[in-house]
């Protein structure tokens, strides 16, 4: 198993975790296990999203956001940067606040891993 792999296997074992996706930042899929989504788009959609948001945050003088989050009525994204090339995506069923910190840990486990 990659370390990619196990990172989001760990990941998904919380209930509440759908599916989790690294992507790079210039939108290319570098990993999920997530088959019931047309991962391809997903991948440079999120990217879109955490770089326009980036790009929004730092207009107001603020820095790089902590997180994006997209809240549907039943599933949420939430997307957090993973190192200065990576990024990840991950589909949460219903509140997002239970797992930031587990959230905020894969992509830390990410970013070191694409630094190897």
């Amino acid at each position: 198993m990659t370390d990619y792999s196990k990172i989001i296997k760990d990941l998904e074992a919380n209930a509440n975790v759908e599916g989790g996706f690294i992507v790079s930042r210039d939108g290319l899929l570098i990993y999920t296990d997530v088959e019931k989504l047309h991962t391809i788009p997903f991948a440079a959609m999120s990217a879109t999203i955490l770089s326009s948001a980036e790009f929004a945050m730092d207009e107001i003088g603020e820095g790089l956001p902590k997180r994006i989050i997209v809240e549907g009525k039943k599933k949420n994204i939430v997307i957090v940067g993973a190192g200065k090339d990576n990024l990840l995506a991950v589909v949460v069923n219903g509140d997002v606040d239970k797992i930031f910190d587990k959230i905020e840990e894969a992509a830390k486990k990410i970013a070191s891993t694409g630094e190897k």
